[in-house]
């Protein structure tokens, strides 16, 4: 859920800054920098894809361990 978060304010999250901005400053341009904010917007979700990819990161040599019922309660997978 964190991840998705995280991609969505990366994507929309400048876009939403900066309507909030003109709001909060009353400002009624009537140009919008799509170009800039496409840009920065691109810029933070490679920036957060690759924060996700190094971040979430096992090591080769652990083991998988898929999700299991004991005792009647589901044990989530894991790596060890």
């Amino acid at each position: 859920m964190i991840k998705k978060i995280l991609l969505l304010f990366a994507i929309f999250g400048p876009f939403f800054l900066y309507f909030f901005y003109t709001w909060l400053l009353n400002l009624e341009k009537k140009k919008y920098p799509i170009i800039k904010l496409c840009i920065i917007s691109l810029f933070l979700f490679i920036l957060a894809l690759g924060f996700l990819r190094f971040y979430g990161d096992f090591s080769p040599n652990t083991k998988y361990s898929p999700s299991k019922y004991e005792d009647g309660k589901l044990i989530p997978a894991e790596n060890k």
